[in-house]
């Protein structure tokens, strides 16, 4: 398993609301659930991406999320 906060996931840089998962998507899902409550204004831009933008900013996150330590 691994944790990082909203912030180190891209959320807003004053975010340290911890989120864990153990793979990339799990850590995604957890997150948005999160920012969803939390940060609705980036919600609402997140579900306007189009899937090309979403497929690369998840590309980015996988290599952060792998790069986490395991905790």
């Amino acid at each position: 398993m691994k944790q990082m906060t909203c912030a180190q996931m891209g959320g807003p840089a004053e975010c340290s609301f911890t989120l864990s998962g153990n793979t990339a998507e799990e850590m995604v899902k957890n997150g948005f659930d999160h920012v969803m409550q939390a940060h609705p204004e980036m919600g609402q831009k997140i579900q306007s991406n189009s899937p090309e933008e979403n497929e690369k900013w998840m590309t980015g996150f996988r290599a952060t999320f792998d790069a986490a330590p395991e905790v």
